[in-house]
């Protein structure tokens, strides 16, 4: 009996039932805890992402075009619309609670003014509003939900200039609008005129874009620019080279030391219609038996050619033929009432009738310059085919033998190149009379300053650069890729980054 009754005191089994039972609050409250905060925190982090990929697509909107605004807050909730695992909380499988605020910029780490303007809306901050993740356990510990979770993501794009030239073009903000400028005389001046101030509108200048230093010849290099900069960090560069316009001047087949063409990258070489109000002076020496001079011999077949190109101007040579040759410019600026951007209105009839006798201005839809320079490049055997545009004859009878030399002094126009391997244009090669240009409003600018880049136009260049130090130029549109597609990508590089 007495070992029966020492067993039972001391028999343990079913002694931690009670301890189980005491801990079991706590570790269903525990066990509650760390459930309900991993939905906590998988909600926040999906609500996050949510915002941060919402920001991103709508900054890909801002593109300072009309209707940028809508377009972001489309893309926005859109990308909501295809979301679906951003809601745990009964509220339904989509964020619809949300709220788009735009900036018109960031600076030291701050936004800027809120805007509603599609121009000046460079940065877009999402915010998601409030949501609760309910809790399934923790209520044992007397919590029922999260309480309001938000998020919120600001972004913006961050811009990238490539494959650009560093040319720039002071333009008016309410001048640029290129769809409606094509054809327009563009008339940059390389130097200021007396009275205009050194970055007033339709002033030509130099950026720096790639922190390189310049070589002094840009004007004259073809696709020398293959490489990107930051939009932010553009600058102008100061300064006057008298070397750019002789580069330029390449581009019709006019060179000067030390400049020649290299068809190996295709720098310093002409187009392939280079028409100008220039010609070579030719000579050559006729025998006859007769004092009466016969006719000049043809442009291209002479004894000895001038060494260089010498301006159309010889005595009692009426003005239409002094330029033949040439595209003019806007007769507005003949007369003052433009300053820098023409419109539009030349001499087609004259030109015509000076180069191309019997061709009617109705047969060019557009009428612009370009039109008919690519018009022009359809048939160079007969369109583009030297011309003679004066000659002088200067009759000697050669002792009393009867026999009359007749030496002949032509001047003719090329309107191919003479000098340099010209380029056609390619999937890969722009036509070498078109400038790429970055259209920049220098309003406030002083020296080396950041500039605003409004876009990129593409110019046809009239006539080669002179001594009035102006760049006689016409408005073709949008800068194109050389295969004639839209820059988007290709000058300026746009990608959506998140700020914060």
């Amino acid at each position: 009996m007495r070992l029966a009754r020492e067993n039972l005191r001391q028999d343990a089994d079913g002694s931690v039932a009670p301890l189980y039972a005491m801990a079991l609050f706590a570790l269903i409250a525990i066990a509650g805890i760390g459930l309900d905060y991993g939905r906590l925190v998988t909600m926040q982090s999906e609500l996050q992402n949510a915002a941060d990929q919402a920001a991103l697509a709508a900054a890909t909107q801002l593109d300072s075009r009309p209707g940028a605004i809508a377009r972001a807050e489309a893309a926005a909730r859109n990308y909501f619309d295809n979301e679906t695992r951003v809601a745990n909380d009964d509220a339904g499988p989509t964020v619809d609670d949300f709220s788009l605020t735009f900036y018109d910029g960031y600076a030291n780490d701050q936004p800027g003014a809120v805007t509603s303007d599609d121009e000046s809306a460079k940065v877009v901050q999402v915010h998601i509003n409030g949501r609760e993740v309910f809790y399934a356990l923790t209520p044992v510990v007397g919590a029922m939900s999260s309480g309001d979770i938000t998020a919120d993501a600001m972004a913006m794009l961050e811009q990238a200039v490539c494959n650009l030239p560093p040319i720039m073009v002071c333009i008016e903000r309410s001048d640029f609008f290129l769809p409606t400028l094509e054809g327009y005389g563009l008339r940059m001046r390389w130097l200021p005129s007396s009275g205009i101030e050194p970055l007033a509108a339709g002033n030509f200048g130099f950026l720096d874009l790639y922190g390189e230093h310049d070589s002094q010849y840009e004007l004259g290099e073809n696709n020398a620019y293959a490489s990107c900069g930051p939009m932010e960090n553009v600058t102008t560069e100061p300064g006057f080279r008298s070397t750019e316009t002789r580069a330029l001047n390449t581009r019709f087949d006019i060179y000067a030391n030390p400049l020649s063409c290299d068809p190996a990258n295709g720098d310093f070489c002409p187009s392939q219609n280079t028409g100008k109000n220039l010609v070579l002076e030719e000579e050559s020496t006729i025998t006859t038996n007769s004092p009466v001079p016969p006719s000049p011999p043809p442009c291209g077949t002479f004894e000895r050619q001038s060494r260089g190109w010498e301006p159309m101007t010889t005595s009692g040579t009426p003005n239409e033929v002094a330029i033949a040759g040439s595209f003019t410019p806007d007769e507005c600026f003949a007369d003052g009432t433009c300053t820098y951007m023409g419109d539009g209105d030349w001499d087609l009839a004259g030109y015509l009738a000076r180069n191309h006798p019997g061709v009617s201005p109705a047969s060019f839809a557009k009428g612009t310059r370009y039109e008919v320079y690519q018009w022009e490049l359809e048939d160079p055997a007969n369109r583009l085919a030297p011309r003679l545009v004066s000659s002088e004859v200067d009759t000697r009878e050669r002792g009393n033998s009867g026999q009359y030399e007749h030496t002949f002094t032509n001047r003719c126009t090329y309107p191919q190149p003479v000098y340099g391997t010209p380029l056609a244009p390619s999937a890969t090669q722009k036509d070498r009379r078109l400038l790429s240009v970055a259209a920049v409003d220098c309003t406030g600018l002083n020296g080396r300053s950041p500039v605003d880049i409004l876009g990129w136009l593409d110019v046809f260049l009239i006539q080669p650069g002179d001594d009035t130090e102006t760049i006689q130029s016409e408005i073709v549109g949008p800068a194109l890729r050389p295969d004639n597609l839209p820059t988007f990508q290709y000058f300026g590089r746009h990608r959506a980054v998140l700020i914060r």
